[in-house]
């Protein structure tokens, strides 16, 4: 009896079409994404890559120089590259020449100290704590405590396992945590909210032993907006809670957001849509982003014929990827441009009216019309900002659905969202409108739109619930 073995290995041939993105397209894509001061980043670092690339634009033009180049130092630098060169020196060893031309080294050294460095909330606190240790030992044991703290300002290594890690006392952690929580911002190294809210506390501030209970006692209570039971509890009359309350709201229950925003929020805007007879327009800025162009210099001794093989491959390499980079940034200017051109000319009533005119406007339509896909739009938009006649806004603010009024009208949710917080803004503090009532509110308008919306929208926006803005 013979047995039928089968292995259950076959071969087979699959044919697959799968799109493959070259580098150059890898770059320009990352070019396009990136927002001002992250470009600003990528061009310094290509600079100081690429001998051959140069600053164009007068703005970045530095003083003129005190002293000139020696042309007898120049040639003799020439022929040392040319000598390297020729005993077999690869590209990448070459001590290629300075660029002789006026105010080069300048431009590339000013471009580098344009870009914006941003101080993190690790960097400001161990500022402050190089100034405050007293010993090597207090600034080991205060940089584990920093080191401990995440973004939002807060303590979230246990003191005990820091002290394990750093071989020394539960005393010797509690100072150091001590000395960081005297830092600024207030607030910052706490281990929960009730300790960050009492740090930020004004020791002169007379009402701070009524505060310093409410915040121990009574959060939860603020939350539900249960000011009888804290006024019960603290035999204190209502107006006197609401006043308490009043000054624990303007403390910050994120104190390490601070530093990041006063730091590194800086706007540039990559557009402006400005006025154009009965219309507007759209105008990308160059301010921020310098424009850029290959020496001349170095062109030329590309094509000089005593410069050696090698030396000439080197440039060729250089200067392609210059052109490279450069052709990334006019397809960027290019993008943002045309998606601003669009903006000014789809939202012609928000820029001559204002918010409440804005008109629903999908990244499809945008992405239909520029022949990308939506999500590079997304990413193309996101981090940039545009300025307008009626301020600046982020490129993604004028991408939203909408709802049409019963004439016909179409409303972008936006509108919708501003038109719930002027309604709240303007309601009486003791009588504040539920979901229902601006519901009936729109819909009186001329919106159709559910109470669910309303409430998501409400919630989006940071209000609160009615029950809980109401003002006893």
């Amino acid at each position: 009896m013979t047995a039928a073995i089968s292995t259950g290995l076959t071969q087979r041939t699959d044919l697959k079409q799968e799109q493959t993105l070259h580098a150059q397209q890898i770059q320009s894509l990352n070019i396009l994404f990136a927002p001002v001061m992250e470009l600003q980043t990528i061009i310094g670092q290509a600079m100081e890559q690429n001998p051959v690339i140069e600053v164009e634009e007068s703005e970045y033009e530095p003083a003129p120089q005190t002293s000139q180049s020696d042309p007898d130092d120049f040639e003799d630098s020439m022929a040392d590259m040319l000598q390297q060169a020729a005993a077999g020196a690869t590209p990448e060893e070459l001590n290629l020449p300075r660029d002789p031309s006026d105010n080069v080294e300048e431009q590339r050294a000013q471009m580098f100290e344009s870009i914006v460095s941003e101080e993190s909330l690790w960097d400001h606190l161990f500022a402050q704590l190089r100034v405050s240790a007293q010993t090597p030992e207090e600034f080991r044991i205060g940089s584990a405590v920093i080191e401990g703290i995440d973004e939002t300002g807060y303590l979230r290594t246990h003191p005990a396992d820091i002290a394990m890690a750093e071989n020394c006392s539960m005393e010797e952690v509690e100072r150091a945590v001590k000395m960081i929580q005297s830092f600024d911002p207030p607030g910052i190294g706490a281990r929960d909210l009730q300790e960050s809210l009492q740090l930020q506390l004004d020791p002169k501030d007379p009402d701070v032993e009524d505060l310093k209970t409410l915040i121990r006692d009574h959060l939860e209570d603020i939350a539900g907006n249960r000011l009888s039971a804290i006024g019960k509890a603290m035999d204190l009359p209502a107006e006197s809670i609401q006043i308490l309350i009043g000054k624990i709201r303007k403390l910050n229950p994120s104190p390490g957001g601070s530093v990041t925003e006063n730091k590194s929020h800086f706007i540039f805007p990559e557009a402006e849509i400005v006025p154009d007879g009965d219309g507007f327009k759209a105008i990308v800025s160059e301010r921020e982003i310098p424009r850029l162009k290959i020496s001349e210099f170095y062109l030329e001794m590309l094509e000089n014929p005593e410069t050696q093989k090698e030396a000439q491959e080197y440039l060729k390499e250089k200067i392609r990827n210059a052109r490279e980079l450069m052709e990334s940034l006019e397809k960027r200017k290019t993008t943002i441009g045309r998606i601003a051109e669009l903006i000014a000319s789809e939202q012609y009533d928000f820029l001559k009216d204002g918010v409440e005119s804005l008109r629903p406007m999908t990244l499809k339509l945008i992405a239909d019309k520029l022949a990308l896909s939506e999500s590079t739009v997304s990413r193309a938009v996101s981090n940039k900002y545009v300025k307008t006649p009626q301020g600046v806004f982020e490129f993604k603010y004028f991408f939203s659905g909408g709802f049409t009024t019963g004439d016909g009208t179409a409303v972008s949710s936006r509108s919708v969202q501003e038109m719930i917080r002027e309604l709240v803004d303007d309601e009486d503090p003791k009588k504040p409108l539920s979901d229902s009532k601006l519901t009936d509110l729109l819909v009186a308008r001329g919106i159709d739109i559910s109470r669910r919306t309303v409430a998501k929208y409400r919630e989006e926006l940071g209000i609160q619930a009615s029950h809980l803005r109401k003002v006893i």
